[in-house]
């Protein structure tokens, strides 16, 4: 019997062999099956046709930092955000049922680029050469071949794939589609941003200044015009000035303010003795404020929402909030309920508000009436402490209210002038709104404490009033009867502002006893030129000096303006201001 050890097949220095269990064969990962992130992006439909791209970043960019922004023709707009979170606040503020996003008075709709409706518009995937257009499809077959009923967006949103339903579902055309290509109004708000860097806005400010109201961080008057740097007042759309202290508007629809501050008209939340630089009024950064006003102590403002808000002196319930309490932050006026607000005016003690569409009972005023200012009743009335309407205005549909001293205005559709309250030099007060006597289509109306200048159309400039201080221009053009006898305001005439032949008059302002106009050629983009004359005691005509004139002389800015700007002046009681506007 042999031995196991003198086998051939064994040994006992071979390793032996272990056993294992086979393994499994490797199964290929499942990919997933979602897709990356998708930018930050929402489509606004409904936007009005003559929308520009600026128009709708200054609505949206209060959301957050935009890097991509565009309009197609049929006016929808594209919008991408930096982050989710400025994304997710457009989509909040658009299906807000209490205010939603309006863009210039027209309600809009704020859908994620994502949304199957928001898809359809854009259109299917772009090609890398053509990644620049908006592309529409037309189905060439009845869209219920293709998904239920006749949804388009769920007909394109959600396509069949037939065996590869279970991927992510990829935008596709329904049968045979004809595209519509669309050349982009403008591809990325940086290209805009770098048009601005050429050119920018450039503000000017000039006499008193003893309450910090020029903004120049000093406090003095100026003689001259001084340039401001204030970068916190960038893309300004509008200013107001009052009796000693300035609002601004940004073109994002915030607001900042400075200047005397002593009753609270600033809205900083606090009382202070002045402001020598812009602060923002923090307490409306949840609105988009449109329209700012500044009076004597007060300011008034309202929103896209058609919400307007007061704060400042209410002594005499010129902030309308049912008493005679001053305010340091703005306070909304509850009282005009589903009435939407289109503009408000600050005088020295008394506001007016114009309603949005509305003809009739529009013109509202509040505050002190005792020159009959507020146009209330053919009586005069000492104080108003809520909104009452103003007389007068039945069938006539009203498109601008000024407010200045004791004086009101309102501008008519037509072209028309109505004046109420304190009479100019050799009228009588007016308690009820009393129609210009003139044919001329006028366009805008600034008032001072005892004038008024009136623009038309055609760029020709009308004075009504007084002549103290010269602030009417020659007085040897002024009517005898304007100068010696008290009339009715009814039966007076407008006089042409002397010395402006062969110049188109593009914009006006009136401080208390100053006038100041905008000047350009005829025919001709040469404009841009200031000129000043009245009262010049705080050196508000920008002249180098503190006298009066009783003529048009022309301010001196050291700026040469291109075909694309224009100078928009503003005046407050005694100084003006001058911004260009692209």
């Amino acid at each position: 019997m042999s031995r196991k050890r003198d086998r051939h097949y064994f040994s006992r220095h071979d390793a032996a062999a272990k056993r294992r269990r086979p393994l499994p064969e490797p199964v290929e990962e499942e990919r997933p099956t979602t897709r990356p992130a998708l930018p930050s992006a929402v489509v606004v439909m409904g936007l009005p046709q003559d929308c520009s791209v600026l128009d709708l970043k200054s609505r949206f960019e209060i959301y957050g930092a935009i890097s991509r922004i565009r309009i197609d023709r049929d006016a929808v707009g594209y919008i991408t955000y930096r982050s989710k979170e400025s994304a997710d606040a457009a989509i909040a503020a658009g299906v807000d049922p209490s205010f939603g996003i309006t863009v210039s008075s027209k309600k809009v709709q704020v859908l994620w680029a994502t949304d199957p409706l928001a898809m359809w518009r854009e259109g299917v995937g772009n090609s890398k050469d053509k990644g620049h257009m908006s592309k529409l499809v037309r189905a060439e077959a009845p869209l219920s071949k293709r998904g239920r009923g006749n949804r388009l967006a769920s007909a394109i949103g959600n396509p069949k794939h037939g065996e590869n339903s279970s991927r992510s579902p990829v935008l596709e055309v329904p049968f045979k589609g004809r595209e519509i290509r669309h050349e982009a109004v403008m591809e990325e708000s940086e290209k805009t941003e770098k048009k601005d860097e050429k050119r920018e806005q450039v503000v000017w400010s000039w006499g008193a200044g003893t309450e910090g109201q020029l903004g120049t961080k000093i406090v003095k008057d100026e003689l001259f015009p001084q340039l401001l740097h204030q970068p916190s007042l960038s893309s300004i759309s509008s200013l107001a000035c009052g009796g000693a202290h300035v609002i601004a508007l940004t073109s994002a629809g915030k607001v900042f303010s400075w200047g005397r501050g002593n009753s609270g008209q600033l809205g900083h939340g606090e009382v202070v003795s002045n402001a020598l630089v812009p602060k923002g009024v923090t307490s409306l950064d949840g609105y988009f404020i449109t329209h700012v006003a500044a009076g004597w102590s007060h300011s008034g403002f309202v929103s896209d929402s058609g919400c307007v808000f007061t704060c400042g002196d209410g002594t005499f319930g010129q902030l309308g909030h049912g008493d005679y309490a001053s305010h340091c932050s703005p306070v909304k006026l509850p009282c005009f309920g589903d009435q939407r607000v289109a503009q408000v005016a600050c005088g020295m003690r008394h506001s007016l508000v114009l309603l949005k569409d509305c003809v009739g009972n529009q013109v509202y005023g509040f505050g002190s009436g005792k020159r009959g200012q507020l146009g209330v009743s053919n009586d005069k009335v000492k104080s108003v402490n809520v909104p009452r309407a103003v007389t007068g205005f039945d069938g006539v549909e009203i498109i601008g209210i000024a407010a200045n001293g004791d004086h009101s205005a309102a501008l008519s559709v037509d072209g028309h002038v109505y004046t109420w309250g304190r009479g100019f030099k050799g009228f009588e007060d007016a308690p009820v709104p009393h129609c210009l006597n003139s044919s001329l289509n006028f366009i805008k109306v600034a008032l001072g404490w005892n004038h008024a200048l009136a623009m038309t159309g055609e760029g020709e400039v009308y004075m009504l009033g007084g002549n103290h201080l010269g602030v009417l221009s020659d007085l040897q053009n002024i009517s005898p009867q304007a100068m010696h006898v008290p009339v009715d305001l009814r039966e007076v005439n407008v006089e042409k502002v002397p010395g402006l032949e062969g110049m188109k008059i593009t914009d006006i302002a009136t401080g208390a006893e100053h006038s100041v106009i905008v000047t350009g050629k005829l025919y001709s983009f040469d404009n841009g030129e200031i000129r000043t004359w009245g009262w010049g005691e705080h050196g508000q005509l920008g002249l180098g000096d503190t006298r009066d004139q009783i003529n048009p002389v022309t301010v001196n800015l050291g700026y040469d303006l291109n075909e694309a700007e224009s100078i928009k002046v503003f005046c407050g009681s005694g100084f003006t201001f001058a911004v260009t506007m692209p």
